[in-house]
């Protein structure tokens, strides 16, 4: 007689499947160990989240929220430097602006929470109907599991992020202060103070690691995405 396998509990099911997405992408991540794109932007990222420097070592302080990170700070930029860039290669959007954009709304605290509810690096509005499918916004038992996990689940914040961009670089005719309005107020040069605030982040993330910034300000300039890797 066929003996019936026991029902998997519905939540331990859905924790496995954060940490299978998890491995994944931490997968991918470390096989990005040699990517200088992620590099470059791993290094950056950590050099703007220090807060001061061990005078007795010289080595760097990270902000609270990453030095306490259960997988640890290195660990966790590692990962948000590969999100950016793999998101930015799939849609066509440069994650050095992305990137400041993280920087400039939660400081890479995958936890904080804004004003209006707004979750993950990228601050992304529950409210958005576009947010629905974000399960690290919708779901707060998976959120607090992605406490436990590399990278706290922020690739889909990053994809998602990304594909906001993307779409309102196209509405917006390539223009990328334009873009940044719309990304943050839904109508092209909503708010030109925010975009120029990015950009001018973007540009500190790109000198700290010795990087000469193209141009994206101004009309009519594209995003570059950046070359694959060979």
């Amino acid at each position: 007689m066929a003996v019936a396998e026991p029902k998997r509990d519905a939540d331990a099911s859905e924790g496995e499947q954060a940490e299978d997405d998890s491995a994944s992408a931490s997968e991918d991540a470390a096989a990005d160990d040699r990517d200088e794109d992620v590099e470059l932007l791993h290094s950056a990222i950590r050099a703007r989240i220090t807060v001061s420097v061990n005078q007795k070592t010289g080595d760097s302080i990270p902000a609270a929220h990453c030095r306490y990170a259960r997988e640890g700070c290195e660990r966790r930029l590692g990962e948000f430097a590969h999100y950016l860039v793999k998101a930015g290669r799939e849609r066509g959007v440069d994650p050095w602006v992305m990137a400041a954009m993280a920087f400039r709304e939660s400081g890479f605290n995958p936890f904080a929470l804004g004003s209006l509810g707004e979750m993950g690096i990228l601050q992304i509005n529950p409210g958005r109907k576009d947010a629905r499918s974000v399960r690290f916004i919708q779901d707060d038992w998976y959120r607090k599991r992605c406490r436990r996990q590399p990278g706290a689940c922020q690739l889909e914040i990053v994809r998602h992020a990304a594909a906001v961009l993307a779409r309102s670089l196209e509405r917006c005719s390539g223009d990328m202060v334009e873009a940044l309005g719309a990304y943050n107020t839904g109508r092209c040069g909503g708010n030109n103070r925010y975009a120029k605030r990015i950009l001018n982040d973007r540009l500190e993330l790109r000198r700290t690691v010795g990087l000469d910034p193209p141009n994206l300000a101004g009309k009519g300039s594209k995003p570059q995405a950046p070359a694959p890797s060979s």
